[in-house]
């Protein structure tokens, strides 16, 4: 697991998208590591901070930072073709990121032991911002 310097800066808009989507096949462990290696390039290159989930077959993300990156950036993320049926929970303005603390800013979690320390860190903030408690009820089926 690779972790990222928090560079990231105060914006007068910040914005959470949350989604959910299904594999579009049998994705290899190399695409996969492809994938999260590029994920966390881009998204400390945009300020973005969050957290993103591989779990059997399925991805959720959650994305936070500036409303004028994550617009353009969720609507690449509809386009891939290695995922389908995309759900979005939720796309709307935040008072605050519940991930910027969370790794240095943004996480791919891909293991029992990254679910745990995400589960301790949820619970620590779960009342720093208004999403918080509806994020970490999202993921607590990942976090058993």
């Amino acid at each position: 697991m690779v972790y990222l310097k928090n560079n990231l800066t105060p914006s007068k808009m910040n914005h959470t998208i949350c989604y959910l989507s299904s594999a579009a096949g049998n994705l290899p462990d190399h695409e996969l590591k492809q994938l999260f290696k590029k994920t966390q390039s881009r998204n400390i290159d945009q300020e973005i901070s969050g957290i993103l989930l591989f779990y059997y077959g399925n991805f959720l993300q959650v994305l936070e930072g500036d409303k004028d990156r994550l617009h353009p950036l969720f609507d690449i993320i509809k386009k891939d073709n290695r995922h389908k049926n995309i759900i979005t929970i939720f796309n709307k303005q935040n008072e605050g990121r519940t991930f910027a603390g969370y790794k240095s800013g943004f996480s791919i979690v891909k293991t029992s032991s990254d679910l745990k320390n995400l589960n301790v860190y949820l619970n620590n903030n779960k009342d720093k911002t208004p999403l918080s408690s509806s994020v970490l009820s999202l993921l607590e089926p990942f976090l058993i």
